[in-house]
């Protein structure tokens, strides 16, 4: 009887090593989950989604380990660690100022460029749209160089209509005299001169989850920017397809007949429209100059499908470069994931990155410097 006791106890021992071991693999599969195409396996995403959650999880399994001495664990986790350590670097990514590249003595060697989803200023939502906006006034006092904004307009409106940042556009045309607002929502507040171009396929058509689309509206936008030292430098300003979670609570925006009212069915669909999104605007990357900052909403994760095929193999991350830590860039449903990027290539490099709170919109900016004082 004391034997089989003995024996129960050591088999029940191995539990906890089991669990690990499932867990590790789990973790590589969520980091690699991006690598494959949703139209070929629609659960892809949703593995990719939850990565940073797998990550807490076997950081606990961890710690667990290390305090009951399971070394074999502990093994374990290190291995998964390692294996990921990649996907790790994009999501959590340590850059100590120390190690941080000098910033060049001329300051117009330098650019800050931020990216944000403004809602529309909080137009369709009268008790935001009749006070001053937060979201404006979180850009304008951040002071970047150049603002790339995604939903910057809501159709056919001019910012002068829109109540909420009426009263700051003397400031905005004192500090950004340069300034782009398409009905498509992809805008531009600029310090620099510059032509713009639209870029992609013109849509006429409502999509298959049902968007409103009231004018002609496009995928991407660039600017070519004329800055003070001569250097060339294209931004290519975008948004691809939303998950469409409150879809058919916003008055302006109807679910189409063929849609399921289920969340699920929406993000299945969103995920396989990303991914015609991403092919496009890749070919847009491909055909753009060589010194360029592509900044926008992807609506997606880093290292998801979408993402790694929008950055290919010549794309940097300015947060992956030059931030510190996790951060998220979308602030509703709990979803706390960061979704808008700033990529980049060229005789340019990401000096600092970071994320800012505040604003009134479901989105918070991000915002790089660059310098480009770096030689051809």
């Amino acid at each position: 009887m004391t034997n089989y006791r003995h024996r129960r106890r050591k088999r029940k021992n191995w539990t906890f090593e089991i669990v690990v071991a499932i867990i590790a693999v789990l973790l590589v599969c969520c980091a690699y989950a991006g690598k494959i195409d949703p139209q070929s396996f629609f659960l892809a995403p949703f593995l990719g989604l939850a990565f940073m959650p797998m990550l807490v999880l076997i950081a606990l399994a961890l710690l667990g380990a290390l305090i009951w001495r399971r070394w074999l664990a502990v093994a374990t986790v290190i291995v998964a660690l390692i294996a990921t350590a990649p996907v790790l670097k994009l999501f959590l990514p340590l850059n100590s100022s120390d190690e941080a590249p000098p910033v060049p003595a001329d300051p117009t060697m330098m650019i800050k460029v931020m990216t944000y989803n403004v809602l529309a200023f909080n137009y369709n939502e009268p008790n935001l749209n009749s006070q001053p906006s937060a979201t404006m006034r979180l850009i304008l006092d951040a002071n970047p160089d150049v603002v790339l904004l995604q939903e910057g307009t809501p159709g056919g409106v001019e910012w002068e209509e829109i109540t909420s940042i009426v009263p700051y556009m003397n400031e905005i045309k004192q500090k950004y005299p340069y300034c782009y607002y398409g009905s498509e929502g992809l805008n531009i507040m600029s310090r620099y001169p510059f032509t713009t171009q639209s870029l992609g396929e013109p849509r006429h058509e409502r999509s298959p989850l049902g968007y409103n689309r009231n004018n002609v509206s496009y995928l991407a936008r660039a600017y070519d920017l004329q800055l003070p030292s001569g250097k060339q430098l294209r931004l290519v300003d975008f948004r691809l397809q939303s998950y469409h979670l409150s879809f058919g609570k916003n008055k302006n925006v109807r679910v189409s007949p063929d849609v399921k009212p289920s969340r699920m069915e929406r993000m299945k669909r969103s995920f396989a429209l990303r991914g015609e999104n991403a092919a496009e605007l890749r070919k847009i990357i491909d055909e753009s100059p060589a010194n360029l900052i592509v900044c926008g909403d992807m609506n997606d994760i880093t290292a998801s499908h979408v993402y790694r095929v929008i950055k290919g193999g010549d794309l940097h991350d300015a947060w992956a470069d030059a931030g510190n830590g996790y951060s998220y860039t979308y602030n509703r449903f709990g979803l706390l994931y960061r979704i808008d990027h700033i990529l980049y290539r060229g005789a340019i490099r990401a000096l600092d990155a970071h994320r800012l709170a505040g604003g009134s919109s479901d989105h918070y900016p991000l915002m790089a410097t660059f310098d480009i004082d770096i030689k051809e």
